[in-house]
């Protein structure tokens, strides 16, 4: 695996794909969305450094973010007024299917062939 492809497997997308919301959605939390990019560079890290527990967390913290948008998809994308949110269902089901994919392309071998060399 090239190094530019180690770099977004392992860093740029699931940041990405974690933080894929509306702009109005993420303003006001800009401190925690710093502290998540740091958590997920660590991890990043770790993984190319050869953890398979940081593989592990990985993998389930993408497994979380597909549950959590599925969860929020319906109350979120309709609100109470009856007025389609779109730029929240576009991004929402980007952010879906980037994690859910991220999810399966992890858990392959060849990452983890990766990972020992």
């Amino acid at each position: 695996m090239t190094s530019l492809k180690r770099i977004l497997l392992f860093f740029v997308l699931p940041i990405v794909a974690i933080l894929l919301y509306p702009p109005e959605t993420l303003i006001g939390g800009w401190a925690v969305i710093l502290v998540l990019i740091a958590f997920m560079v660590v991890m990043g890290w770790l993984v190319n450094r050869g953890r398979g527990l940081a593989l592990t967390f990985l993998i389930f913290l993408q497994g979380m973010n597909v549950i959590i948008r599925l969860m929020m998809f319906a109350s979120n994308s309709v609100p109470a007024d009856g007025v389609f949110n779109y730029p929240y269902m576009i991004t929402s089901v980007l952010g879906l299917a980037l994690s859910f994919w991220l999810m399966l392309r992890l858990d392959r071998v060849d990452v983890r062939a990766t990972m020992t060399s």
